[in-house]
């Protein structure tokens, strides 16, 4: 079978060289993108009893599209909007295969035309103070790791920052006890390669300051117990460990993206302005933000107060006008 019908070629030159050189993707597309065929591939393969290096590129219908669709939410449990994400790296495939041999135009319009699947509204989920406070409470600051895991709680809270600009971190990223007085600063970078700077509070300086003082500028922030760098799977440990031992948080799942959706409730409570709040969080369009203008019910409350109706006056009684009549039919 030539290279031209084969599937393992197009997918290295997709994942290899058209996400990272022509499209210049993050890091993190290419893994999720790379994640959906590790799971496609074995599927296909064993539908159709044959080794996943010969599958041809035709062997991907869209009928057996659809039945892996299925399979990640009937059997493995996954969400709509993971099923979503699936499907939109495997148009992304059917699209470049498609752009590079006319052949497969005909294919890849039938992969493109599965749609996607609507989806439920997620409810946003976040913590009050008292409850975030408890959280930042577990870690023992006594001993190394702990004051480790309070800095990495304490910085998420903070600034917001994803799971992966919280890993990326490294310390020439931090502005802190700046001799010129100014404000301190970290240097964050987020999706598709842009960077952000978020102001950091007081505290937040000083925890870092001393977690940082005898590192290179090139290390890591944030360390693990291993003395390696975190990773996504061990900060997701961390909060849920420590939502764990929270009583008032028993039964939620708390992830640290339930603490940057935290971050925002408290800014937007805090008076902070919605435009303010999508720099601070690294967001595109506005109407992301705009989510965490919609979940504060005390906001709401407080709207409603100030919107109260007038109370209504006494009417005048009502009074024929006899010349009413005849004055609309003189127009």
């Amino acid at each position: 079978m030539s290279d031209a019908h084969t599937l393992g070629p197009w997918l290295r030159r997709f994942l290899s060289e058209f996400i990272v050189t022509e499209r210049n993707l993050a890091r993190n597309t290419q893994k999720s993108y790379r994640d959906t065929f590790a799971l496609l591939l074995p599927f296909v393969s064993s539908k159709i009893r044959k080794p996943a290096e010969r599958l041809a590129v035709r062997d991907l219908t869209s009928k057996r599209v659809l039945q892996f669709l299925a399979h990640l939410e009937d059997d493995r449990g996954c969400s709509v909007q993971t099923r979503n994400q699936r499907l939109a790296a495997i148009r992304a495939f059917a699209r470049f295969v498609a752009s590079r041999d006319p052949a497969h135009v005909e294919w890849s319009g039938h992969i493109r035309a599965i749609p996607s699947k609507r989806a439920a509204p997620r409810s946003i989920a976040w913590l009050s103070k008292a409850e975030i406070e408890a959280m930042l409470d577990v870690p023992d600051r006594k001993t190394p790791r702990g004051r480790n895991e309070y800095a990495l709680l304490l910085f998420l809270y903070n600034t917001g920052a994803r799971v992966s600009e919280a890993t990326q971190l490294r310390v020439h990223d931090l502005q802190i006890r700046r001799s010129d007085g100014g404000h301190a600063l970290a240097t964050l970078h987020g999706k598709g390669g842009k960077t952000r700077q978020c102001p950091l509070w007081s505290d937040t300086e000083q925890v870092l300051a001393e977690l940082v003082h005898d590192r290179a500028v090139d290390d890591a922030v944030f360390i693990s117990r291993h003395r390696k760098p975190f990773t996504r799977f061990g900060v997701y440990r961390l909060v849920e460990r420590c939502a764990d031992r929270v009583p008032a948080l028993a039964g939620r799942k708390i992830t640290p993206h339930v603490l940057r959706h935290t971050t925002a409730c408290h800014l937007l409570q805090a008076g902070v302005d919605i435009n303010t709040i999508r720099a601070w969080l690294g967001h595109v369009s506005l109407s992301t933000t705009n989510i965490y203008a919609e979940i504060d019910l005390e906001m709401k409350a407080r709207a409603v107060a100030l919107c109260d109706a007038v109370e209504a006056k006494p009417s005048r009684p009502w009074k024929e006008s006899k010349g009413l009549l005849a004055f609309l039919k003189s127009l």
